[in-house]
């Protein structure tokens, strides 16, 4: 249905702006002959004192341009996030991501089917495999349409418009679940195999760690997921164990934002104000209220690309750069965990510790950082009115997966290392416990960003002075890197053990599986939606309010 809905669009968006296009030929092409007709009556000194309005073409015989007769079925806006940049590259790269992590499925699922140890008929889904195949194409084609066509206002078939849309945002909303359960039943399925199985790609797992675990998931029974005569490749089911953790989060994430995208569409269906004073009285032979007339000074509002960037870097290099020495600390700090990973069993626990000690260091200084930000831009005008329901939605959205992985994460750190008891308790922070404190920073400076965000979203610099000094814009600038620095961090960083994570040593590895698998690409869509938030604010705080 969506694909088929897609496929129409593209085609009859092309079908109206082609004619569109044609009708400006054939008015350039009139208005060069009537242009000619003057140039040779001054030539040959015929009075040419007459004016050049369409009741003197009338008057000396010239008829009106035969323009194309053509409903006004579309507009296109420029609101504030329409034909946002930002939007369009990290769409792209979630999509990348998200068409990655489907062909290794599909990989997995064809390696399946060829396998002659493998039956077939218990172990493969056909019909798994035939959506496995359709969901990428489905997903470029959604890209593609974002593209070039997320600021169309449709006016045309506008009820189906409404259906269309609603039943995109649905599967959207559908995709997103069913990720995050194949995902949790692919990882318990590996856990499963490395338990009852004798797998060669299990090596993490160790004696002692399954023993844990049968201790604390006794209410999580895993054993159906073991089908001995469903043991695949061990190479492709390592590269599927090793790769899925860093992918999947990216399908989550798509399929977050398109939800975003075709809401603000769905919102705009039939709003598009055509205003009669900017129409000219000649464009048609066939002259009604129902056609679409041809614009002139809207012209360039319709036909404007929709990958136009500009930007103004006042009052922002401080920030810039302090950001990108941020983002290059970040990229070594990754190397050196990748690097400790790959050495030696025993550098697993310092690139664990590193890990955390590195991400407390960024939530502290995000933390200063907002707390100083939302200190100048109090001083912004209040915008009367703003937009910023959407973003509103998408933000709190994601809260609950910081405060229930914070909570939880807590609860498991107390319980098994005792740290209420702790005598020292600030050497044992910063050394041995960095994950107790790190929740507890990340939690307080995602309060206080959201904070921050909710209302810089609704300032505006309606004052000389305001436009001219724009106080806390470094620091908006900072935080624009800095939480695109916290997502490449949070998706590429190394997946330690998980006999280090305390939080598998107390819940068990099935049920914190599922609960992390519910939360990571929630914490990770929040870092990137608020550096588009920032984004926003960056470059419309401070405009006076009636440019919003």
């Amino acid at each position: 249905m969506g694909f088929a809905y897609l496929l129409y669009l593209i085609f009859d968006i092309n079908r109206y702006k082609n004619v569109i296009q044609k009708n400006k030929k054939i008015k350039e092409f009139h208005q060069e002959r009537i242009s000619e007709y003057y140039r040779k009556r001054e030539e040959f000194g015929t009075n040419g004192s007459d004016a050049h309005t369409p009741e003197s073409y009338r008057s000396i015989g010239i008829p009106p341009a035969p323009l194309i007769p053509v409903n006004h079925d579309y507009c296109f806006s420029q609101g504030r996030h329409s034909g946002s940049i930002y939007l369009k590259i990290g769409a792209a790269g979630f999509a990348l991501g998200h068409l990655v992590h489907s062909v290794l499925l599909i990989t997995l699922q064809i390696k399946y089917f060829t396998d002659e140890d493998i039956n077939n008929q218990d172990c493969i889904d056909l019909s798994q495999l035939v959506l496995d195949v359709i969901n990428p194409l489905y997903a470029f084609m959604q890209l593609y349409f974002i593209f070039k066509y997320s600021n169309i206002i449709i006016l045309r078939g506008q009820g189906f418009a409404y259906f269309g849309f609603m039943h995109m945002i649905g599967s959207s909303l559908c995709f997103w679940i069913s990720t995050i359960v194949r995902e949790t039943i692919l990882a318990l399925t590996l856990y499963a195999n490395s338990k009852y199985g004798n797998s060669t790609y299990a090596n993490e797992t160790s004696l002692n760690d399954v023993t844990e675990y049968n201790d604390i998931s006794r209410i999580f029974d895993v054993s159906n997921l073991y089908d001995e005569h469903c043991q695949g490749s061990a190479t492709i089911i390592s590269i599927i164990e090793n790769l899925s953790p860093y992918l999947y989060p990216f399908s989550v994430e798509f399929n977050i934002f398109i939800v975003a995208t075709y809401f603000i569409i769905w919102t705009h269906i039939g709003s598009c104000n055509n205003n009669a004073d900017n129409i000219e009285t000649d464009s048609s032979l066939y002259e009604k209220n129902s056609l679409c007339k041809i614009p002139t000074a809207s012209e360039e509002n319709d036909f404007t690309s929709n990958m136009v960037v500009y930007a103004d870097c006042h009052a922002s290099n401080k920030g810039l750069f302090v950001g990108l020495i941020l983002i290059v600390l970040l990229l070594g700090m990754l190397i050196i965990g990748f690097v400790f990973s790959s050495v030696d069993e025993n550098y697993l626990e310092m690139g664990y510790l590193l890990n955390n000690c590195t991400k407390l260091f960024m939530h502290t200084v995000m933390l200063i950082a907002a707390v100083i930000a939302y200190n100048q831009t109090i001083k912004l005008d209040i915008n009367e009115h703003p937009m910023s329901l959407l973003d509103d939605v998408l933000l709190f959205i994601c809260l609950p997966a910081f405060v229930m992985e914070t909570v939880l994460s807590m609860v498991a750190t107390i319980s098994l290392q005792n740290i209420v008891k702790t005598v020292d308790f600030a050497v044992m922070l910063v050394c041995t416990n960095a994950s107790y404190i790190l929740d507890l920073v990340r939690f307080v400076q995602v309060i206080i960003q959201t904070t921050l965000l909710v209302d810089g979203l609704r300032r505006c610099s309606n004052s000389r002075s305001l436009r001219r000094t724009k106080p806390g814009r470094e620091l908006h600038m900072f935080l624009i890197i800095a939480n695109v620095g916290m997502w490449l961090f949070n998706t590429f960083s190394y997946k330690s053990p998980d006999r280090l994570d305390a939080r598998y040593e107390y819940y068990g590895k099935v049920l914190w599986s599922i609960l992390g698998h519910i939360s990571l690409p929630l914490i990770m869509f929040y870092r990137f939606h608020s550096s588009v938030c920032f984004a926003d604010i960056w470059v419309t705080a401070y405009r006076p309010g009636s440019e919003h």
